[in-house]
């Protein structure tokens, strides 16, 4: 079997080495000296899990280590994101397999949430690693880097929502969040730029049954009951949207139906 080292460049990740067997990568380190020191036990006949075994060290006299627990817990395959030392804290690293099952967890969440200075905004969450470092800091609660919060982000919507959640925002029900996007979808693919166009499309097309949820009658002075949705749907879709509310009639008044 052949094995070698290939540096890998990753813009915002860093740069790792990667460790191939005939083409196929099976470890990475962040730093050659490391691969390569695991490189050399594969030459001899070790297995992958022998090689990144680390070897036994003498106690050095007088040195207590520390070892601080993390502010949170990681499931049992993972346990190897956190590496121990003499007097440090222990560090949650990058890892490129996570980093992957994290891209392909798909995620159909509105979360309005609010900053330092009280200003409300509204998030849609569909691909976690496409989220933003403000975006991200907004959301999660805990972690130091973009990664550790995009896990945390990631636990949250894997384990379906657990105790303990890691989000500082209010998130919408996934029916909720359902039917906004089939509404936004609607919005998108008409190239509408009217709230009043949509909410004409759907009634033209009798696809008010599809929004249960979020539709209502508004009342606009002399107009009534006419078919729309909900003021605080109306003001999350112009957020995502990043639109206004179009100048028109004031809202009176409103009942569900």
């Amino acid at each position: 079997m052949s094995f070698k080292i290939n540096r890998i460049n990753n813009n915002s990740l860093g740069t790792h080495y990667g460790i191939f067997q005939n083409d196929e990568l099976i470890h990475h380190e962040f730093s050659r000296a490391a691969a390569e020191k695991v490189l050399t036990k594969l030459r001899i006949g070790k297995t992958l899990e022998e090689a990144l075994k680390s070897e036994p060290t003498p106690k050095p006299e007088r040195v207590i280590a520390r070892f601080v627990k993390p502010q949170f817990s990681l499931a049992k395959q993972h346990k190897s994101l956190f590496t121990t030392a003499v007097t440090t804290e222990k560090k949650f690293e990058y890892d490129l397999v996570l980093y992957r099952q994290i891209a392909n967890l798909k995620v159909n969440e509105i979360v309005q949430v609010t900053n330092r200075k009280g200003h409300r905004s509204t998030i849609h969450i569909t691909n976690i690693v496409k989220l933003s470092w403000h975006q991200l800091q907004l959301l999660v609660s805990g972690g130091s880097t973009k990664f550790e919060k995009q896990y945390l982000l990631y636990k949250e919507y894997s384990t379906k929502h657990q105790t303990n959640s890691v989000l500082k925002g209010m998130s919408l029900s996934q029916t909720e969040s359902s039917e906004i996007q089939e509404y936004i979808d609607l919005f998108k693919r008409n190239r509408f730029s009217k709230h009043t166009q949509v909410n004409d499309y759907i009634t033209s097309n009798s696809l008010w049954g599809h929004f249960p949820t979020i539709r209502s009658l508004n009342d606009h002075g002399e107009y009534k009951e006419i078919e729309g949705i909900e003021p605080k749907y109306f003001e999350v879709v112009c957020r995502i949207l990043n639109i206004s509310g179009e100048g028109g009639r004031s809202l009176d008044n409103f009942k569900k139906y």
